[in-house]
């Protein structure tokens, strides 16, 4: 008789447990399919306001911005390591956000929150340009980058995902559509989910000390494509 009514003492909170899953699951599943819509009806509206161009001409286009910059660039990148193909043009933009940083031209990026996007951080870093990894980046394979809050040059993948390489782009001198990203970029900037290079490497490093004390730096450091003595400052800092 205990054991009758104890199991049916149970049975109302696991059914509110369930009916709670189920709700969450479906409103996933709502989400998702909106954005998706979004994102179609977003990138159609792009092909009819904005003038296309191939993903050659948008990594051209992406140099000539930022050596056209005059006062501020800020992007969301997907920071993805470059491949042997991609390693000249990726130098390309790094020598541009280079000679823009001298120029005084404030830059600022966003990578998604991934440790394989670290090595590509700390290039934007070494270059001149702040850098910042946010989670909602994983989730999204939208590349962009504003010139002066008046020019917005948009990259997409032939298919969705944050590791597939943009395969054509957009361009749209527009101080309104301007806006829209760069608020949505300053929320992402701000937000207490960002994290800047340090602190995110020293984040890296202590879970690797935690799963193996005895690690080496070299380890973690190559694992990571990144400097040792990058390791070795944030394991000190955190000593």
């Amino acid at each position: 008789m205990v054991l009758q009514v104890e199991l049916g003492t149970l049975q109302l909170p696991l059914l509110i447990v369930e009916l709670f899953l189920l709700v969450a699951t479906v409103s996933l599943l709502v989400l998702n399919r909106r954005e998706q819509r979004a994102r179609e009806k977003m990138i159609d509206h792009f092909s009819s306001v904005a003038d296309v161009i191939t993903r050659q001409e948008y990594f051209v286009a992406v140099v000539d911005a930022i050596q056209r910059g005059e006062r501020i660039l800020c992007g969301s990148v997907s920071g993805s390591p470059p491949t042997h193909e991609e390693g000249e043009v990726i130098q390309q933009i790094l020598d541009a956000i280079a000679d823009a940083a001298r120029r005084g031209v404030k830059m600022r990026y966003l990578l998604p929150l991934a440790p394989d996007r670290l090595q590509m951080g700390k290039r934007y870093k070494l270059s001149g340009a702040e850098v910042k990894f946010h989670p909602s980046l994983l989730i999204s394979d939208m590349r962009y980058m504003l010139v002066d809050d008046r020019l917005v040059l948009v990259g997409v993948p032939e298919r969705k995902g944050r590791n597939e390489p943009t395969r054509k782009g957009f361009t749209i001198p527009s101080e309104s559509v301007a806006h829209l990203f760069k608020t949505q970029f300053e929320v992402e900037w701000s937000s207490k989910e960002a994290r800047g290079y340090q602190e995110y490497l020293g984040q890296l490093v202590a879970q690797a000390r935690v799963s193996n004390p005895s690690v080496s730096v070299e380890l973690v450091a190559g694992n990571l494509g990144v400097d040792k003595e990058d390791v070795e400052a944030v394991a000190k800092s955190a000593a």
